[in-house]
């Protein structure tokens, strides 16, 4: 290249990658634009360099204002617009070149000549070209339409002018579609291409779509690189394409005519650059019409070469450089040398959408969560996505073409149909199935496929269409993600019991990833046959009307549907639908395919079923309805109002809560408030008393501690509040928790709803694992009687409800389960009991000590080396969460007994011997920092207008750290630019990072907000107890925020710095440190990190312990002395936040409904309850009690993560008449929190 040295595409997905390649090959810098929507494609960080284009993201690809100017700005010397968008634009081809650069392509004039469909005509027609018979011009008047139409017969195309990509077309059949298409395809040219002119074509409904490639040099040479064929389409857009075209190879002599009259067309105006005429060719005489000539690259031009061995984009970027050089265009010589002769054999392309076959090609939005693509020899993929990749709704929703080469025709089809059904793109729906089953059908196979094959090509994917979603219905597979760990969530079927059940009994192995539905179920097309079977909480369920019944095998055909409806009965809330075969097109995150979608993770797109989704599933031919299998009623589980839940004391209850209210939490009959989620179960009780006036270095109230592991089915204290975590559930955190659930009663916990009562029954260790033995010989039953290898009446049922040995003496042990000394390291070692599958282990007495911190980690390292060693220690233990202080193992009691557990920690801990000298391994980061955050300035905005309208730390969170500490403004905002902080944990959610100042001078404290907020911007640096951490993702946080960073977390871990196996930035004894930057610049820095392009500073070091406890040791007074003003402060900010919160419980309360009205209501069967279908809060309520609504009225509106919500009445039709409901009693009101699954309202039906 002589003078393009800097090339700037002007496009998007794959053909900017496309060109960016060869651009590279030939040494020519790039530079590539993009939008937010776009920030994870490959052109992003593909290009030299990425300007992200100002504007609105589904216009900004067409501001050619601005995309000149990005051009200049950067010193580029030509652009290329590649195929849409500004491709076959005059305007801007124009003042690409008024402003100094070249447009790579033909001439403005050019462009404007074959833009317009009916010029295009008349030049094809002075150049001998044949056309396809129509009007001379453009229709003016229905009348001159119809007239023509009759001259012409019917069939005929209504063609908008300026038109293109198979867009503004209607074809007509009688006078009156004539008249009704007249004005719409006016309305499309005006639309889409600013021109409303309409002329005529004769329709050729039994033809192929061939096009010739050619290149000419804009001085009136020009060559030809042979055809395609085009001819599979839908809406007038290709799908499939061919080089060569088979109808031509049958044809002697048809391809020179068609070449010929190509060459001859691209000569008559001196075209420049690559172009395409595109021919209509009858199928029974191969008589053939000039359609079109595209003055861009084509999508399938690569094809072509493969076929022809040519670089079409080096040829474009060559003449664009002769062009630069004041030449005109490439030498008559060399291009005509160029001139290839015949096809080396056959390529063929499928292109790859993100669109659903079987809704009419409804383009299919979403996240990528898996993309892997079988390349064999002789495959050419074209691709701008990756895993992770988000298709947007703003852009054609093509994601690949899939091109392969072969020697002839049959081998390339083959090997088309081994790569379709080979790749995998676990996500929105896509067409693989179908383009695999185009290239697989006879008529293709033949390449008898005329323009209108695909209207009466039959595609069946085997999939289920999700017609109604149910309340609350995700993907969920056994056991879920229990190794996981740091913050991502175990997830996995909240009742594994019927979950299990379901599975055998469709025939699949138990944990095969099946639907958890709750309160209320899905309705469900079967696009193909299937065997599913549904077990749970009972539910109406109906197959095309017809009743069916629960917890037995059905036989579901192609185009049934499944209904599953409401709660039947008084108790339960979640039933399990298990598919044979499982959802396959289900992209597993950290080996599960479960779904926790309060963080977005796993499943369907991270979140319960929409409308419109589309679950694939196994296919079957046929499958044969074999004798009834089912559970018989005796061995089914039974679902109640009340649970008595099986619970092991601990991990922390002696010391922390006074001895009578140990017993209290296990006397009391606790009711299930209507917050019961997956993520939290919150219980309506008694208070305990404490037998601690605080929390310590933990916190202020007495509740607190120091971070430490949380088992799964704990019952964690939130200050006064008791809670559930189940299996969505935080993994850490600062609360005592007091008991934890039993894995043999995790079931019934599973089916805790609102209204519910619990009440805990303390059991031993021994007969918790006697119970879990007992629940697995109960499923390895199940599936002996599924095989016929079973006599039901020998199966002891689940449900018994005879209390064990322990529960009954009193003999159920105690939450301290060992303690230790360490000798010369004087560090207590603790053991602490978390259930029958958790052992929770301490060192010191709840103190924040790097020293604990350094010993946890040196114990964790070597309990890891010894599983290594150990076969069945590898296979017992699931994962272990270091914290502060702690050391939570998750393991499996049946196979690996407690006692030996603690015997070879005790052993360990003593190899690990003094670390009060050691150097630990650590990295030193260097984040940037923003004070002034829009984002937290909104969040913080829509706080107060939505949760709570005053409180201490309102409306700066930063002005409330600094006052409860006793410091300014100023000085709070020096700490965090000139302090070390040091990870000493990483979990809750999402590898949220939680840090500790390393000097202890610095070490804050302040409360966290009450309520919580329901969303927190990504990045945030805040601070809540002791500690300061860096939200990894939007999500709901109640740390105070002081400022905003660079996410450290990316969830399929494509980005730089980060893995699939490591999403989270940051590990254990990390250091941080920050500089201020502006609003501006961290936008900047932002933008980068979306679309990958952010480098993070970082430097390996060691962290010195000896230096460290000398430092501990020379700030004694110094330290003493802030804690002593801290103090002072503290006590005034907490008299001002229970004021505060004392008068805003008291204007909550004056809204309040009666629990025992609340509970009628549930129970009136002529009730309609409309529920929140995510956590979220209340922003409006559009209805009041006793007014009533119709179709599609919009109850409320919901807030969540910067998203509103409506919640809408759905109607009541019989016989197409929607009588409505009346508003019986609204529950909510603004600025109320909710969660998913939480009543909204009740309605009442109008008789």
């Amino acid at each position: 290249m002589e003078k393009l040295k800097t090339l700037l595409i002007a496009n998007r997905g794959e053909i900017a990658v496309r060109i960016i390649r060869t651009a590279k090959e030939l040494g020519i810098r790039t530079v590539s634009i993009y939008t937010a929507a776009d920030a994870t494609s490959q052109h992003v960080l593909a290009a030299d360099e990425a300007v992200l284009l100002p504007g609105d993201d589904s216009t900004a690809y067409i501001n050619g204002n601005a995309i000149i100017e990005i051009a200049r700005s950067h010193e580029v010397d030509a652009i290329t617009p590649g195929y849409g968008f500004l491709s076959e634009n005059v305007e801007f081809a124009q003042a690409v070149a008024n402003a100094g650069m070249v447009f790579v392509g033909p001439r403005p004039d050019a462009i404007e000549a074959f833009g317009l469909k009916h010029r295009a005509r008349e030049i094809a027609v002075a150049a001998g070209v044949p056309i396809v018979p129509g009007t001379q011009g453009l229709l003016v008047t229905e009348d001159d339409a119809v007239g023509a139409a009759n001259t012409l017969g019917y069939p005929v195309m209504l063609k908008a002018t300026g038109g293109g990509g198979g867009m503004g077309l209607m074809i007509c059949k009688s006078v009156e579609e004539v008249r009704q298409s007249l004005a719409q395809v006016r309305s499309r040219g005006e639309t889409l291409f600013k021109n409303a002119g309409v002329f005529m074509e004769r329709y050729y409904p039994e033809s192929h779509h061939v096009e010739v490639q050619v290149f000419g040099n804009g001085l009136g040479d020009a060559i030809h690189v042979g055809e395609r064929e085009c001819s599979i389409q839908r809406r007038h857009q290709k799908v499939v394409e061919e080089c060569p075209s088979p109808f031509v190879e049958k044809h002697p002599g048809l391809r020179e005519k068609l070449t010929s009259a190509a060459i001859a067309l691209t000569k008559s105006i001196r075209y420049g650059s690559a172009g395409t005429v595109e021919y209509l060719v009858d199928d029974v005489s191969g008589d053939f019409f000039f359609l079109e000539m595209n003055t861009r690259l084509q999508v399938e031009h690569g094809i072509t070469e493969l076929c022809y061995g040519l670089d079409l984009v080096k040829l474009m970027l060559q003449q664009a450089d002769r062009e630069l050089c004041g030449l005109g265009g490439l030498d008559k010589g060399y291009l005509e040398s160029l001139q290839p002769d015949q096809p080396s054999g056959c390529a063929i392309e499928a292109r790859v959408y993100a669109e659903n076959p079987a809704r009419n090609y409804a383009p299919s939005p979403g996240l990528l969560q898996h993309v892997e693509w079988r390349e064999l020899s002789g495959t050419r993929i074209d691709t701008w996505v990756n895993t992770g990749t988000r298709i947007s709704t703003y852009y054609d929703p093509m994601i690949a073409k899939v091109m392969v080469h072969d020697s002839n025709r049959t081998a390339a089809i083959e090997k088309l149909g081994e790569v379709l059904s080979c790749s995998k793109i676990c996500g929105p729906p896509t067409n693989l199935q179908f383009l695999h089953a185009i290239v697989q059908s006879s008529a293709f196979g033949t390449g008898r496929t005329l323009t209108n094959f695909l209207t009466s090509f039959e595609f069946s994917p085997a999939a289920i269409d999700v017609i109604s979603p149910g309340v609350y219905t995700t993907v969920q597979e056994y056991p879920g993600r229990p190794t996981a760990g740091r913050g991502i969530p175990q997830a996995g079927p909240m009742d594994p019991l019927a979950f299990q059940v379901a599975n055998l009994l469709a025939g699949n192995p138990p944990s095969t990833e099946g639907l958890e539905i709750t309160l209320e179920g899905p309705e469900l097309r079967f696009l193909a046959p299937a065997c599913v079977s549904v077990c749970g909480a009972p539910m109406d369920m109906t197959l095309d009307g017809t009743d069916v019944p629960m917890w037995t095998r059905l036989y579901i055909k192609a185009g049934q549907r499944l209904s599953i409806g409401k709660l039947s009965g008084s108790g339960g809330c979640r039933a399990y639908l298990a598919v044979l075969g499982g959802f396959p097109a289900i992209a597993p995150y950290f080996g599960s395919k479960s779904t926790s979608p309060l963080l977005g993770i796993g499943g369907y797109q991270g979140r319960s079923l929409a409308p419109g989704d589309m679950l694939a599933i196994a296919k079957f031919d046929a499958i044969e309805a074999g004798p009834e299998i089912s559970l018989p009623s005796h061995l089914r589980p039974v679902y109640s109002r009340h649970w008595d839940i099986y619970a092991m004391v601990g991990p922390y209850d002696e010391g922390y809560i006074v001895p009578e209210d140990i017993d209290m939490i296990y006397d009391t009959v606790w009711n299930v408030s209507h917050n019961a989620t997956r993520g939290g179960i919150r219980l309506v009780g008694p208070a305990p008393r404490w037998a601690r006036n605080d929390g310590g270095e933990g916190g202020q109230h007495p509740s607190n501690v120091i971070e430490y592991g949380y088992p799964t089915g704990t019952l964690n204290w939130t200050g006064d509040s008791p809670c559930i975590f189940p299996v969505d559930g935080p993994d850490l955190g600062g609360f005592i928790s007091s008991t934890t659930i039993v894995k043999a009663s995790l079931w019934r916990m599973g089916q805790l709803k609102s209204g519910d009562t619990i009440q805990y029954r303390r059991i031993s260790l021994k007969d918790a694992l006697h119970l879990r033995a007992k629940t697995d010989k109960f499923l390895e039953s199940v599936s002996a009687l599924v095989a016929g290898q079973c006599d039901p009446d020998t199966i002891e049922p689940i449900s018994d409800s005879a209390l064990p040995d322990s529960t009954i003496s009193g003999n159920w042990g105690k939450a301290l389960v060992y303690r230790t000394e360490l000798g010369e390291s004087g560090v207590d070692m603790t053991f602490r009991q978390g259930g029958d599958e958790f052992l929770l282990v301490e060192f010191g007495e709840g103190k924040f000590n790097l020293n604990h911190r350094c010993r946890v980690t040196a114990l964790e390292q070597a309990f890891n080396k010894s599983q290594e060693s150990s076969e069945v220690l590898r296979q017992s233990v699931y994962k272990t969460t270091g914290c502060c202080n702690s050391l939570l193992i998750h393991y499996n009691g049946l196979d690996f007994p407690q006692d030996r557990l603690i015997d070879l920690l005790v052993s360990l801990q003593k190899t690990v011997g003094d670390l009060s000298n050691c150097k630990v391994p650590s990295r030193k980061f260097r984040l940037p920092i923003c004070f002034e955050s829009p984002a937290q300035e909104q969040a913080v905005q829509r706080y107060m207008e939505t949760q709570r309208p005053h409180a201490p730390y309102l409306p700066s969170n930063m002005d409330f750290v600094a006052k409860i500490n006793g410091i300014t403004h100023d000085e709070l905002v020096e700490i965090f630019l000139s302090v070390e902080f040091m990870a000493i944990c990483v979990g809750f959610f999402c590898c949220d990072t939680i840090c500790l100042p390393v000097d202890p001078r610095y070490r804050l404290i302040c409360p966290k907000q009450n309520p919580s907020r329901v969303y927190t911007p990504e990045g945030s640096v805040s601070w809540g107890g002791s500690c300061m951490n860096i939200y990894p993702v939007d999500s709901p946080g109640g740390y105070q925020m002081t400022g905003q960073t660079i996410p450290c977390f990316d969830q399929l871990g494509v980005k730089p710095d980060f893995s699939p196996s490591q999403p989270g930035l940051f590990r254990d004894f990390d250091q941080i440190t920050f500089y201020r930057v502006g609003k501006e610049e961290l936008e900047r820095d932002m933008a980068r990190f979306r679309s990958g392009c952010y480098k993070f500073q970082y430097e390996d070091v060691t962290f010195d312990m000896v230096a460290h406890n000398r430092l501990l040791e020379e700030t004694t007074d110094e330290v003493a002395a802030f804690k002593s003003r801290q103090a002072t402060s503290q006590v005034e900010m907490l008299a001002l936040e229970k004021e505060s919160m004392d008068r805003w419980m008291a204007e909550k309360a004056q809204n309040n409904l009666p629990a025992d009205e609340i509970s009628l209501l549930r129970q009136d069967p002529d009730i309609l309850t409309l529920y929140a279908p995510l956590d979220a809060n209340v922003w409006k309520v559009n209805v009041a009690d006793g007014d009533v609504v119709y179709t599609t009225k919009v109850v409320a509106i919901l807030e969540a993560m910067k998203m509103e919500v409506a919640v809408s009445y759905d109607g009541d039709k019989k016989n197409g008449i929607d009588k409505g409901f009346r508003i019986e009693k609204v529950l909510v009101q603004p600025g109320d929190t909710v969660r998913a699954g939480d009543a909204l309202v009740f309605l009442r039906k109008v008789i």
